[in-house]
Order: structure tokens, then C-alpha cells, then sequence
């Protein structure tokens, strides 16, 4: 979870937010709609609909998170997290957080206006030491040059998650989801993003914050 510093950084940008809406999300990883949701409307829908069964009422499991009241916080690692928030008129969306000493600063986002990708690949191997975390940090993930291997590592975890007999599914799936045609630029010191939406190149974030976040993520 997010100290009582880096929650009150996160909800800043939301008027009237109490930190204390963001909860522990951690529960959501062990269930099969969680995943049928995240990778709702990224991939194929009928091989997404044959990993995951295509029996997940999405729509109930939004509406479960809406009503709970709370903003779940997914854990990828300790300084990376993933955040589910949710407001009026159906806005809502998943945040990308790196976490820093009194700091929370969203370099992906998927919502009506979603920006980034956030991470380069070797930035997402590092965080992603776990099927579980992997999956979560996928959206995040843009790289043109990710390494072929890519493909069945993320194969291999969607299959953790998802129906253990959907192999070609699973690979297509991650091809898919691994497309991207951005590159990354720079040094442990600032690294910089292509791609038209993303937020880590001047202009996106302040140039303190483009170096706090590439040492942060930079860290073993």
C-alpha cells in the first residue's frame, strides 16, 4: 500500500478525494473476472473469450468496485502499483503509479483520455517478478524493442490466470498485447519516451519528476 504521503500525493489531483478511499486491492489477483477485465477490449475478443472462458460479466464486476466505495490499489512492486479509481458520470480508469518518498506519480493511465506507455522493457522485467505482477504491469508496457522471448513469457502467465488449455490463444493474445512502435531514449539518469501520448518526455512531466521516476524504476 502507499504511505499516508505518497496517498495524499495521489488523490491531490482529484477535488474533495480523502486519501483513505484508496484500499488494498490485493484480493482482486486470485479472481478470474479481474483478469477477463483488465484485457477486456486489448486483444482479440474471441481469443480473450476463449482464455478466460468469454462467461465474465465485466459490467457486474465495475459496478462491484464502483459500489465498494474504495479506490483498489494493486500491488506490482514496492515502488510500482496499479489504481483503479472511480468518480461521477462513470468516469473512471487504471492508473500507473511509481512511488517515491512523499510522491505518487501516474506515468500510464487507461481512461477516456489514457496516456502513456510508461515503461520501457527493461524497466518491466525489473518490476515484474511474478505471472501475477507481470499481467498487471502489461498495460503500462510499450517497447519496440522488447526481445522475441516477450511473446511466451507473457504466454505463460495469462495462462496462470486464465483456462490452462487456451495455449494459442494465450500466445496470440500476447503478441498482441506486446505491439507497440515506441521507443525509449536516455539513461538511468532521464529516460524518454517516443510515442504521441506518453508522459515521460519534456512537456509531460516536470524534468524533476522525468529523473525521480527513471531512478526509482531504475532501482533492482
Amino acid at each position: 500500500m502507499l504511505t499516508d504521503g505518497q496517498a495524499t500525493d495521489y488523490v491531490r489531483r482529484y477535488d474533495g478525494v480523502p486519501a483513505s478511499v484508496l484500499t488494498d486491492g490485493s484480493a482482486l489477483l486470485t479472481r478470474s473476472v479481474f483478469w477477463a477485465a483488465m484485457f477486456d477490449g486489448c486483444a482479440d475478443p474471441e481469443m480473450i473469450g476463449e482464455l478466460f472462458d468469454g462467461d465474465h460479466d465485466t459490467n457486474a464486476f465495475d459496478d462491484e468496485i464502483r459500489e465498494s466505495g474504495g479506490w483498489p490499489v494493486i500491488p506490482i512492486s514496492d515502488r510500482f502499483v496499479e489504481i483503479i479509481w472511480h468518480g461521477p458520470d462513470s468516469e473512471g480508469g487504471d492508473d500507473y503509479v511509481v512511488l517515491a518518498p512523499g510522491r505518487a506519480i501516474s506515468i500510464a493511465a487507461r481512461a477516456g483520455h489514457g496516456y502513456g506507455p510508461g515503461l520501457s522493457w527493461a524497466e518491466f522485467s525489473r518490476l515484474a517478478t511474478t505471472p501475477q505482477g507481470l499481467l498487471v504491469a502489461l498495460p503500462a508496457l510499450g517497447d519496440a524493442d522488447a526481445p522475441p522471448s516477450a511473446v511466451e513469457m507473457v504466454a505463460e502467465a495469462l495462462l496462470t490466470v486464465g483456462n490452462g488449455a487456451a495455449g494459442a490463444a494465450a500466445a496470440g493474445v500476447a503478441r498482441q498485447l506486446l505491439d507497440s512502435p515506441v521507443r525509449w531514449v536516455g539513461d538511468d539518469d532521464v529516460l524518454i519516451c517516443d510515442g504521441e501520448f506518453a508522459v515521460r518526455k519534456p512537456g509531460g512531466l516536470s524534468d524533476a519528476e522525468l529523473r525521480l521516476v527513471t531512478g526509482m524504476l531504475a532501482r533492482p
